[in-house]
């Protein structure tokens, strides 16, 4: 049983889950198979790692099957664990169809017109529309849902009240719209960010035509906020624009509140693009802009994932405070987001960024002393700290430690298999410059101004062809060092 994907289910369950699969399989409505009770009974005593030897196949299936069972058949066990592992499926449905009153009182709605039972329609159309109402998102969902109430409310009006004027029709005609508009234009920037990103060839057909329409909509459209929000971004994809990027700076700022989480990061995640991409045109002001979102971001709770903030957020926030500088700002963020990174990278993430802060703030020997004695679990963290010791030693021109780590970051380049290529090829390239530059640095005093500033020329040659390369940045600062003394 171990490594499969009846436990790998179980694993993601909470105590409280756990309790209430084990009461819907003792629920004859949904399970009547006794042995899948026997099996996830006896699976649960395990959690909640379910790593235990007694969750060997052979072991549970006397369990499941009694012990006096004469031979194991593998086949009888499989076929239990494959309807234990249908019975979760259906749990994890009903538990998001309980979650949501609106899914099924809309259902109870529709039974209720089907069964022509008039007299009970009038309460459930009220609730409906009440739950509707007190929602906070103004999405596509929103929009289909409000389209789907209005046209059932309008049947049922129909069946008691015959043909006359009633608005429902009317209004699950404005929400279909309202849908259509928003899922298109969300659709369209998907495929317009995606295309940028991986150059792929989405085609969403129509969308120039339905741009041109933009300005003619009427009230019933252009009056919704999300509508107004995904076309600025998707005018800002298209033309980069300053104008639509501060326009959608200040939708976000006014209505973030009425996108659902997932679309709201996306939303976000657009205008981040739109300032990176200034940044690496060399519109370095726009450190400011993407710093300023990350804060948005981390004050709507817009990053976390499942409760956590990812070690990739937390390392975009903390190089965006670190280029702008913002150092008292990012330092601050460095120890109060911690515990919210998860617990299996913390200790990684915040030594490595620590680190970080201290180098950029100039202090050498507090960012070395950070990083004495910590072994680092995660390739990428334990190859930028050697980085950052390797810089802080050429600052600190302690010239036996730098060419001690350089030679040992070479070979744990060449030996190690989980980087990728890369990776291997930037950090490389850094090694090869950094040490051309140290060599230099050390010699100088006893060569002519003349082969000083030919050798930086070559160096500073290599370093422009050079595809990839990491700190790339403090590279060219050491050059113009180099060139001024």
């Amino acid at each position: 049983m171990h490594g499969s994907k009846f436990i790998d289910a179980l694993l993601k369950l909470s105590t409280r889950e756990k309790t209430k699969f084990r009461e819907m399989a003792y629920s004859p409505y949904f399970n009547k198979n006794k042995k899948v009770r026997a099996l996830i009974d006896t699976c649960l005593k395990y959690g909640p790692d379910f790593t235990s030897p007694s969750l060997e196949k052979k072991a549970i299936y006397k369990k499941v099957f009694g012990a006096n069972s004469s031979s194991y058949e593998e086949l009888k066990l499989n076929n239990v664990i494959s309807d234990a592992l249908r019975l979760f499926y259906l749990f994890l449905a009903q538990q998001k169809f309980a979650s949501r009153e609106q899914y099924w009182k809309t259902y109870q709605l529709e039974s209720l017109f089907e069964l022509r039972m008039s007299r009970h329609l009038p309460a459930v159309e009220r609730r409906l529309m009440d739950l509707q109402e007190k929602r906070s998102d103004r999405s596509h969902d929103y929009f289909y849902d409000q389209y789907y109430l209005e046209e059932r409310i309008d049947k049922t009006t129909l069946l008691r009240e015959g043909r006359e004027y009633n608005p429902h029709l009317q209004a699950a005609n404005d929400a279909l719209d309202r849908f259509y508009w928003c899922n298109k234009l969300r659709i369209a920037c998907d495929m317009a960010s995606r295309n940028k990103i991986i150059n792929a060839a989405y085609q969403c057909y129509f969308i120039e035509e339905l741009l041109q329409l933009y300005h003619l909509q009427p009230s019933v459209l252009i009056e919704q906020p999300v509508i107004q929000l995904y076309y600025q971004a998707l005018r800002m994809l298209h033309t980069e624009e300053e104008a639509h990027y501060l326009a959608l700076r200040t939708l976000l700022d006014q209505y973030s509140q009425n996108v659902p989480e997932e679309e709201r990061f996306d939303l976000y995640d657009y205008a981040q693009n739109y300032c990176v991409k200034k940044i690496n045109s060399g519109h370095t002001e726009y450190y400011a802009q993407i710093l300023d979102l990350y804060k948005e971001m981390l004050s709507r709770e817009v990053l976390l994932r499942s409760g956590y903030l990812t070690q990739w957020s937390y390392i975009n926030i903390l190089t965006a405070g670190l280029r702008l500088p913002d150092f008292e700002w990012t330092e601050w963020f460095i120890h109060t987001y911690k515990e919210q990174l998860q617990p299996d990278v913390r200790n990684n993430v915040f030594t490595y960024s620590l680190a970080a802060l201290y180098f950029e703030q100039r202090k050498y020997h507090k960012a070395l002393q950070s990083l004495q004695g910590v072994s680092f679990s995660d390739i990428f963290y334990h190859m930028s700290a050697k980085i950052i010791q390797i810089k802080s030693y050429y600052e600190l021109e302690e010239t036996e430690a730098f060419l001690s780590l350089m030679e040992a970051s070479k070979k744990f380049l060449r030996r190690n298999r989980q980087l990728s290529d890369y990776q291997v090829l930037s950090n490389t390239t850094f090694l090869k410059l950094a040490g051309k530059l140290h060599k230099l640095r050390m010699r100088a005093p006893t060569l002519s101004k003349e082969k000083v500033r030919n050798t930086l020329q070559q160096i500073q040659h290599e370093l422009s062809i050079s595809k990839v390369v990491t700190n790339k940045g403090w590279l060219k600062q050491k050059i113009a060092d180099l060139k001024m003394s």
